[in-house]
């Protein structure tokens, strides 16, 4: 039996070819599929997208008010694709196009009214080639949305779309990419995109892997300094700017991955300020070109090799930074990801690389652990007047009575960068196999490469590199960069610890924290704290013992000391420093230096009753009684012991109590 053709398909045929006159486009409504061949087309007077030439045209009409996109992807040649307002010639710049977004053929999306008409324009890039292929027009897109229903308040650039990949050439063992990036301004104000000048957004390409539980940033890129905006409407309703030099409300505009890579073009990232988006102009090193992994994202292909990685998955990321988008407020959705397909290649030279899935919008690539492992706790860290860090952990059972613990750090936009991490780990916890990792920086950026150093003691584990005032270039964690952490322990963890990260660069606020999983604090027990310095014996032939219970959370506020093992119905007091010691005072040992403060303010002042023993509540909030001092902030670390009436005047003490608090 003979199939019949659906009448929409038939009437979609029959309408496919095109007109090369703007002025009579071929009629079409609705969607489908239109066959094209610009082999004999001419060149028209309108040129969008910087540069098109042998170019056709539809008069599109919408039979439904929706978002929808218009492709032109697997046909023969370079295509570059535009819609106008209206179903004539253009009176006006289009409301969007695109040169590259499915390899070197194109796509845009719309926000089409029911009854109008627009008129579609394909040609090729500049004219320099010609061919057939398939104007696709169906439903969905991503018109209306990533934001611009609710615009933020001022410039807000995003990505909206990571639009290709590129490979180069490998060198001694490490390939080149560069990575496509469609932004797009979701904020309520047009975005300065000024070149030669420093008024425009700088962007940023990085790769991550994640294997086996943990994930880590495999290269970076130099930053691609913008030249000029078009008008696009790929996350919203393009409210265009009429100029290239800003980027319109609700616009989107494309950079493809040769753009990007494009060497002369690219600047360093020391020179940027991340959390004002200021940078120097002229760049360093700008209009050099260089060997093919100059500049551009640099990945070791032993790092790729599916035979020795065929567990791993791949991330790419775009990272835009702009001077009025900083002034805006609205750094902290300016970079997505994008999952990676790993295709062919070999260890020579390298593995090519494609899309495997939907850009993720607003979000950088280390919030992608999570969807592998959702026992990851992922935590903000804000640094007050600076900018945003992401610490990500997770805890496994090694099933050895030990435990792993795994660290990713992510700087997304703090200028002053991270020194050192150090997580807590109770007194008499054993710590092995401590690692770390970094991305290298390349081709000219003057940061060190050296791995930080690790030591265990104080109750912490901390890895560090060289001090800023030792070396401002030293190997600190940076904007865009992500380093990884991780020990093993036999202290079972918890998943409200403390991730502490020390502040590279000066400024008023030294320490920053987050949530993490540690180690257990009380390693398995009720206390809190570590325990020092050695008390001595007193009229009972015991020792004096402070401990700790509640929580060493400053934002809890609930934590309570307490003396025991001591004589009966003697008064004594807390003190606290920010010092420990262990000096003979009297019948005791003070296990306290520097400037000691009392817990003796009315009601503080305790007496050991009966049992030998007194407690008291801490106030971090305010009257702490070390002079100089308000209230005890996260990361500090402070010492407690007891002071007590021993036998008459004779005075002793307790132990010392070290406190990290959180």
């Amino acid at each position: 039996m003979q199939r019949l053709l659906p009448l929409a398909l038939i009437l979609a045929g029959a309408a496919s070819a095109q007109s090369d006159d703007c002025s009579n486009a071929t009629a079409i409504s609705g969607y489908g599929t239109y066959a094209f061949n610009t082999s004999s087309a001419t060149d028209s007077a309108w040129s969008p997208c910087g540069g098109m030439g042998r170019d056709v045209f539809w008069a599109w009409t919408a039979q439904a008010t929706a978002n929808v996109t218009l492709s032109t992807c697997g046909a023969s040649f370079d295509t570059v694709l535009a819609v106008y307002d209206g179903g004539g010639c253009p009176t006006g710049g289009a409301i969007s196009c695109n040169d590259d977004s499915c390899n070197f053929q194109s796509s845009v999306s719309i926000s089409a009214v029911a009854g109008s008409t627009y008129l579609v324009q394909v040609g090729s890039w500049n004219g320099n080639s010609s061919g057939s292929g398939d104007l696709d027009i169906s439903a969905g897109g991503s018109g209306g949305s990533g934001g611009c229903t609710n615009p933020a308040t001022g410039a807000d650039v995003i990505v909206g779309d990571l639009n290709g990949i590129t490979k180069y050439s490998a060198t001694n063992g490490v390939s080149a990419y560069s990575i496509g990036t469609t932004s797009c301004n979701v904020g309520d104000a047009e975005l300065l995109w000024i070149s030669n000048n420093n008024q425009h957004p700088v962007i940023g390409q990085n790769i991550y892997r994640y294997e086996n539980g943990r994930f880590e940033q495999m290269g970076l890129s130099w930053l691609k300094h913008g030249f000029t905006a078009l008008q696009q409407g790929l996350c919203c309703t393009c409210q265009s700017s009429g100029t290239g030099s800003r980027l319109g409300i609700g616009c989107s505009d494309p950079y493809g991955s040769s753009l990007n890579g494009s060497q002369s073009g690219l600047g360093p990232r020391f020179e940027v300020n991340p959390s004002t988006g200021a940078f120097n102009y002229p760049y360093t090193a700008q209009g050099q070109s260089g060997n093919s992994v100059y500049k551009r994202i640099q990945v070791a292909n032993s790092e790729v090799n599916p035979a020795t990685h065929p567990n791993a998955t791949f991330y790419g990321e775009g990272h835009y930074i702009a001077p009025d988008d900083s002034a805006a407020g609205n750094q902290a959705n300016n970079a997505s990801y994008r999952r990676i397909s790993i295709g062919s290649g070999n260890l020579s030279s390298g593995w090519n690389m494609s899309w495997a899935a939907a850009t993720v919008r607003e979000e950088p690539a280390i919030r992608a652990w999570a969807t592998h492992d959702p026992t990851v706790i992922t935590s903000d860290v804000m640094v007050p007047g600076d900018g945003l860090f992401i610490v990500a952990s997770n805890a496994t059972d090694n099933g050895d009575g030990t435990w792993h613990y795994e660290y990713a750090v992510h700087n997304l936009y703090s200028d002053r960068a991270c020194g050192q991490f150090m997580i807590p780990v109770p007194s008499g916890a054993s710590v092995t196999n401590i690692g770390f990792h970094d991305v290298d920086y390349h081709s000219g950026e003057p940061y060190s490469t050296a791995d930080w150093t690790a030591t265990v003691g104080g109750g912490l584990v901390t890895w560090s590199t060289e001090t800023y005032s030792q070396n401002p270039n030293a190997n600190a964690i940076r904007w865009g960069t992500l380093y990884n952490f991780r020990f093993d322990c036999d202290v079972a963890p918890v998943n409200d610890g403390q991730a502490i990260l020390d502040l590279f660069k000066p400024g008023a606020v030294l320490y920053a924290s987050g949530d993490a999983w540690t180690p257990d604090p009380n390693g398995g027990g009720t206390g809190i704290g570590t325990s020092y310095c050695a008390a001595s014996t007193n009229s009972t032939g015991a020792t004096g013992v402070i401990s700790a219970s509640g929580s060493a959370s400053v934002a809890a506020n609930s934590l309570t000391l307490t003396a025991s093992s001591l004589p009966a119905s003697q008064f004594g007091m807390f003190i606290v420093s920010a010092n420990q010691g262990s000096a003979t005072v009297s019948a005791g040992v003070l296990c306290l230096s520097g400037q000691i403060g009392r817990f003796s303010a009315p009601g503080q002042i305790q007496n050991s009753g009966p049992n030998g023993t007194f407690g008291l509540g801490i106030d971090l909030s305010a009257n702490w009684p070390v002079v100089g001092v308000q209230n005890v902030n996260p990361g500090e670390t402070w010492h407690f012991s007891t002071w007590y009436r021993d036998q008459g005047q004779v005075s002793n003490f307790t132990n010392g109590l070290s406190i990290l608090f959180q």
